[in-house]
Protein backbone atom coordinates (compact mmCIF):
# COMPACT_ATOMS: atom_id res chain seq x y z
CA UNK A 1 0.00 0.00 0.00
CA UNK A 2 2.53 3.11 -1.64
CA UNK A 3 1.96 6.58 -0.36
CA UNK A 4 2.73 8.40 -3.54
CA UNK A 5 2.22 12.09 -5.07
CA UNK A 6 -0.68 11.37 -7.24
CA UNK A 7 -1.35 15.12 -8.70
CA UNK A 8 0.43 16.70 -6.31
CA UNK A 9 -1.25 14.94 -3.27
CA UNK A 10 -0.06 12.45 -0.76
CA UNK A 11 -2.25 9.26 -2.35
CA UNK A 12 -2.27 5.87 -0.43
CA UNK A 13 -3.57 3.12 -2.57
CA UNK A 14 -3.76 -0.80 -3.20
CA UNK A 15 -4.47 -3.24 -5.73
CA UNK A 16 -5.94 -6.34 -5.57
CA UNK A 17 -6.02 -9.37 -8.33
CA UNK A 18 -3.94 -9.78 -11.31
CA UNK A 19 -6.34 -10.27 -14.27
CA UNK A 20 -5.91 -8.59 -17.46
CA UNK A 21 -9.11 -6.48 -17.10
CA UNK A 22 -8.59 -3.48 -14.84
CA UNK A 23 -10.92 -1.26 -12.87
CA UNK A 24 -10.76 1.71 -10.77
CA UNK A 25 -12.51 1.69 -7.55
CA UNK A 26 -13.58 4.98 -6.10
CA UNK A 27 -14.63 5.22 -2.85
CA UNK A 28 -17.61 7.68 -0.65
CA UNK A 29 -16.99 10.29 1.40
CA UNK A 30 -15.59 9.24 4.95
CA UNK A 31 -15.10 6.02 3.63
CA UNK A 32 -11.81 4.44 2.63
CA UNK A 33 -10.38 2.21 -0.44
CA UNK A 34 -9.97 -0.64 1.74
CA UNK A 35 -13.50 -0.86 1.99
CA UNK A 36 -14.04 -2.21 -1.40
CA UNK A 37 -12.16 -5.57 -0.26
CA UNK A 38 -15.08 -7.30 0.82
CA UNK A 39 -17.08 -6.35 -2.33
CA UNK A 40 -14.01 -7.58 -4.49
CA UNK A 41 -13.66 -11.20 -2.72
CA UNK A 42 -16.80 -12.02 -5.02
CA UNK A 43 -16.11 -10.67 -8.32
CA UNK A 44 -14.56 -11.69 -11.11
CA UNK A 45 -10.94 -12.95 -10.83
CA UNK A 46 -10.00 -11.77 -14.41
CA UNK A 47 -10.07 -8.68 -13.12
CA UNK A 48 -7.29 -5.98 -11.32
CA UNK A 49 -8.81 -3.34 -8.98
CA UNK A 50 -7.24 -0.35 -8.24
CA UNK A 51 -8.50 1.79 -5.05
CA UNK A 52 -6.59 5.15 -3.46
CA UNK A 53 -7.88 7.07 -0.37
CA UNK A 54 -9.82 10.17 -1.21
CA UNK A 55 -7.78 13.34 0.07
CA UNK A 56 -8.27 13.35 3.43
CA UNK A 57 -9.19 10.00 3.51
CA UNK A 58 -7.31 6.59 5.08
CA UNK A 59 -3.57 6.98 4.80
CA UNK A 60 -4.16 9.62 2.56
CA UNK A 61 -2.75 13.31 3.09
CA UNK A 62 -4.87 15.52 5.29
CA UNK A 63 -7.04 17.98 3.40
CA UNK A 64 -6.84 21.82 4.69
CA UNK A 65 -8.93 22.88 1.56
CA UNK A 66 -5.88 22.80 -1.17
CA UNK A 67 -8.51 23.83 -3.99
CA UNK A 68 -11.35 22.17 -5.40
CA UNK A 69 -11.82 18.70 -3.65
CA UNK A 70 -13.75 17.48 -6.22
CA UNK A 71 -11.28 18.53 -9.11
CA UNK A 72 -8.17 17.31 -6.84
CA UNK A 73 -9.95 14.20 -6.54
CA UNK A 74 -10.03 13.51 -10.35
CA UNK A 75 -7.34 14.35 -10.98
CA UNK A 76 -5.46 11.58 -9.01
CA UNK A 77 -7.89 9.37 -10.44
CA UNK A 78 -6.54 10.20 -13.36
CA UNK A 79 -2.82 9.20 -12.46
CA UNK A 80 -3.76 5.54 -11.96
CA UNK A 81 -5.48 5.57 -15.77
CA UNK A 82 -2.99 4.54 -18.24
CA UNK A 83 -5.57 2.26 -20.16
CA UNK A 84 -9.06 1.82 -20.58
CA UNK A 85 -10.71 0.55 -17.59
CA UNK A 86 -14.14 0.01 -16.10
CA UNK A 87 -14.93 2.59 -13.16
CA UNK A 88 -16.87 1.68 -9.98
CA UNK A 89 -17.64 4.50 -7.72
CA UNK A 90 -20.06 4.59 -4.59
CA UNK A 91 -21.69 7.74 -3.71
CA UNK A 92 -19.01 10.81 -3.90
CA UNK A 93 -17.08 8.16 -6.17
CA UNK A 94 -19.80 8.18 -8.54
CA UNK A 95 -19.69 11.67 -9.45
CA UNK A 96 -16.05 11.62 -9.73
CA UNK A 97 -16.38 8.25 -12.14
CA UNK A 98 -18.81 10.69 -14.01
CA UNK A 99 -16.92 12.94 -14.60
CA UNK A 100 -13.88 11.18 -15.86
CA UNK A 101 -15.93 9.61 -18.20
CA UNK A 102 -16.52 13.17 -19.62
CA UNK A 103 -13.11 14.41 -19.09
CA UNK A 104 -11.19 11.25 -20.24
CA UNK A 105 -13.47 9.47 -22.40
CA UNK A 106 -11.10 7.44 -24.35
CA UNK A 107 -10.10 5.37 -21.39
CA UNK A 108 -13.60 4.21 -19.60
CA UNK A 109 -14.69 1.28 -20.65
CA UNK A 110 -18.07 1.28 -18.31
CA UNK A 111 -19.30 2.82 -15.65
CA UNK A 112 -20.86 1.26 -12.36
CA UNK A 113 -22.46 4.10 -10.00
CA UNK A 114 -23.80 3.02 -6.79
CA UNK A 115 -25.88 5.93 -5.24
CA UNK A 116 -23.84 8.39 -7.04
CA UNK A 117 -24.95 11.67 -5.15
CA UNK A 118 -25.67 14.31 -7.57
CA UNK A 119 -28.60 16.23 -5.87
CA UNK A 120 -27.91 18.92 -7.94
CA UNK A 121 -29.49 16.57 -11.14
CA UNK A 122 -32.75 15.63 -9.25
CA UNK A 123 -32.76 19.36 -7.88
CA UNK A 124 -33.01 20.67 -11.64
CA UNK A 125 -36.11 17.74 -13.04
CA UNK A 126 -37.90 17.75 -9.58
CA UNK A 127 -37.83 21.71 -7.69
CA UNK A 128 -40.03 19.64 -4.98
CA UNK A 129 -37.61 17.31 -4.17
CA UNK A 130 -34.80 20.00 -2.88
CA UNK A 131 -37.41 21.31 -0.41
CA UNK A 132 -38.23 17.92 0.39
CA UNK A 133 -34.24 16.98 1.07
CA UNK A 134 -33.23 20.37 2.35
CA UNK A 135 -36.15 19.77 5.55
CA UNK A 136 -34.94 16.03 6.50
CA UNK A 137 -31.42 17.75 6.46
CA UNK A 138 -31.85 20.67 8.52
CA UNK A 139 -30.85 19.09 11.55
CA UNK A 140 -27.55 18.31 9.93
CA UNK A 141 -27.10 22.03 8.61
CA UNK A 142 -28.24 23.17 11.84
CA UNK A 143 -25.31 21.45 13.66
CA UNK A 144 -22.81 22.30 10.99
CA UNK A 145 -23.91 26.01 11.54
CA UNK A 146 -23.20 25.46 15.09
CA UNK A 147 -19.95 24.05 14.66
CA UNK A 148 -21.10 20.66 16.69
CA UNK A 149 -19.42 18.04 14.76
CA UNK A 150 -21.32 15.19 16.36
CA UNK A 151 -24.43 16.17 16.02
CA UNK A 152 -23.83 16.72 12.62
CA UNK A 153 -22.53 13.11 12.07
CA UNK A 154 -24.96 11.51 14.01
CA UNK A 155 -27.88 13.86 11.75
CA UNK A 156 -25.87 13.13 8.60
CA UNK A 157 -26.14 8.99 9.26
CA UNK A 158 -29.38 8.88 9.53
CA UNK A 159 -30.07 9.26 5.69
CA UNK A 160 -26.30 8.10 4.62
CA UNK A 161 -25.38 5.63 6.81
CA UNK A 162 -25.40 1.81 7.07
CA UNK A 163 -28.90 1.92 8.31
CA UNK A 164 -27.84 0.86 12.00
CA UNK A 165 -28.98 3.66 14.75
CA UNK A 166 -26.43 6.16 15.93
CA UNK A 167 -26.58 4.99 19.18
CA UNK A 168 -25.56 1.41 18.29
CA UNK A 169 -22.36 1.82 16.06
CA UNK A 170 -19.52 1.30 17.72
CA UNK A 171 -17.42 4.26 19.29
CA UNK A 172 -14.77 3.84 16.96
CA UNK A 173 -16.96 4.20 14.01
CA UNK A 174 -18.75 7.59 15.84
CA UNK A 175 -15.81 8.97 16.70
CA UNK A 176 -14.27 8.37 13.12
CA UNK A 177 -17.57 9.77 11.44
CA UNK A 178 -17.62 12.97 14.01
CA UNK A 179 -13.72 13.60 12.54
CA UNK A 180 -14.34 13.26 9.17
CA UNK A 181 -17.88 14.90 8.86
CA UNK A 182 -15.67 18.15 7.75
CA UNK A 183 -15.39 16.41 4.69
CA UNK A 184 -18.78 16.48 3.46
CA UNK A 185 -19.34 19.59 3.43
CA UNK A 186 -15.78 19.85 1.13
CA UNK A 187 -17.34 18.01 -1.45
CA UNK A 188 -20.73 19.96 -1.66
CA UNK A 189 -19.90 22.23 -4.43
CA UNK A 190 -20.25 19.91 -6.99
CA UNK A 191 -22.97 17.16 -5.47
CA UNK A 192 -25.46 19.65 -3.67
CA UNK A 193 -24.32 22.70 -5.87
CA UNK A 194 -23.27 22.21 -9.52
CA UNK A 195 -19.78 23.81 -9.64
CA UNK A 196 -19.06 21.29 -12.39
CA UNK A 197 -21.91 21.66 -14.55
CA UNK A 198 -23.47 17.88 -14.35
CA UNK A 199 -27.12 19.23 -15.02
CA UNK A 200 -25.86 21.43 -17.97
CA UNK A 201 -28.35 20.48 -20.96
CA UNK A 202 -26.59 17.93 -23.05
CA UNK A 203 -23.78 17.69 -20.43
CA UNK A 204 -24.07 13.53 -19.42
CA UNK A 205 -25.92 12.73 -22.99
CA UNK A 206 -22.02 12.66 -24.29
CA UNK A 207 -21.21 10.07 -22.13
CA UNK A 208 -21.95 6.73 -24.46
CA UNK A 209 -20.71 3.99 -22.46
CA UNK A 210 -22.23 0.99 -20.92
CA UNK A 211 -23.48 2.20 -17.08
CA UNK A 212 -24.85 0.46 -14.42
CA UNK A 213 -26.73 2.61 -11.41
CA UNK A 214 -27.43 0.99 -8.46
CA UNK A 215 -29.18 2.15 -5.10
CA UNK A 216 -30.70 0.29 -1.89
CA UNK A 217 -34.37 -0.03 -2.03
CA UNK A 218 -34.22 2.05 1.72
CA UNK A 219 -32.08 4.40 0.89
CA UNK A 220 -32.88 7.99 1.34
CA UNK A 221 -35.62 9.07 -1.24
CA UNK A 222 -33.64 11.45 -3.28
CA UNK A 223 -31.05 8.55 -4.71
CA UNK A 224 -33.79 7.05 -6.93
CA UNK A 225 -34.39 10.35 -8.56
CA UNK A 226 -31.16 10.50 -8.95
CA UNK A 227 -30.62 7.45 -10.65
CA UNK A 228 -34.05 8.23 -12.48
CA UNK A 229 -32.27 11.88 -13.57
CA UNK A 230 -29.30 9.60 -14.87
CA UNK A 231 -31.53 7.42 -17.09
CA UNK A 232 -33.44 10.18 -18.66
CA UNK A 233 -29.85 11.76 -19.70
CA UNK A 234 -27.28 8.73 -20.39
CA UNK A 235 -28.01 6.37 -23.65
CA UNK A 236 -26.71 2.81 -22.02
CA UNK A 237 -28.03 2.17 -18.61
CA UNK A 238 -29.38 -0.76 -16.54
CA UNK A 239 -30.53 0.10 -13.23
CA UNK A 240 -30.73 -2.38 -9.99
CA UNK A 241 -32.00 -2.07 -6.80
CA UNK A 242 -30.83 -3.95 -3.70
CA UNK A 243 -33.28 -5.53 -1.28
CA UNK A 244 -32.61 -4.59 2.23
CA UNK A 245 -30.13 -2.01 1.69
CA UNK A 246 -29.18 1.98 2.26
CA UNK A 247 -26.50 3.73 1.27
CA UNK A 248 -23.82 1.24 2.31
CA UNK A 249 -25.03 -1.07 -0.09
CA UNK A 250 -21.53 -2.33 -1.02
CA UNK A 251 -19.38 -2.33 2.56
CA UNK A 252 -23.46 -3.95 4.39
CA UNK A 253 -24.48 -6.02 1.03
CA UNK A 254 -21.61 -7.05 -0.55
CA UNK A 255 -22.24 -10.53 -2.14
CA UNK A 256 -25.61 -8.83 -4.04
CA UNK A 257 -23.61 -5.68 -5.06
CA UNK A 258 -21.00 -7.94 -6.69
CA UNK A 259 -23.40 -10.30 -8.10
CA UNK A 260 -25.05 -7.65 -9.94
CA UNK A 261 -21.52 -5.82 -10.91
CA UNK A 262 -20.33 -9.19 -12.61
CA UNK A 263 -23.76 -9.88 -14.63
CA UNK A 264 -23.43 -6.05 -15.32
CA UNK A 265 -19.49 -6.97 -16.43
CA UNK A 266 -20.63 -10.30 -18.00
CA UNK A 267 -22.86 -8.67 -20.41
CA UNK A 268 -20.15 -6.70 -22.16
CA UNK A 269 -18.73 -7.16 -24.88
CA UNK A 270 -15.60 -4.98 -24.36
CA UNK A 271 -12.05 -5.77 -25.59
CA UNK A 272 -9.39 -6.05 -22.72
Amino acid sequence: MPIEIRADFPTNWTTWGQGAKRALLLHCSMGRASAWRGMIKHLDADYTFTGFDMPGHGMSGEWRDQGDFHTIGTDIAKTFMDKSMDLVGHSYGGTIALRLALEVPELVRSLVLIEPVLMNLAFKDDPSSKVAYDADHKKYNDALMAGDSERAASAFAIHWGDGQAWEDLPQRSRDFMVEKICMIEAGEHNVYGDRYGFSEPGRLSKINVPVLVMEGAQSHMIVGKINSALERRLSNTSRVVVDNASHMVPITNPIETAQAISQFWNGLSLDI
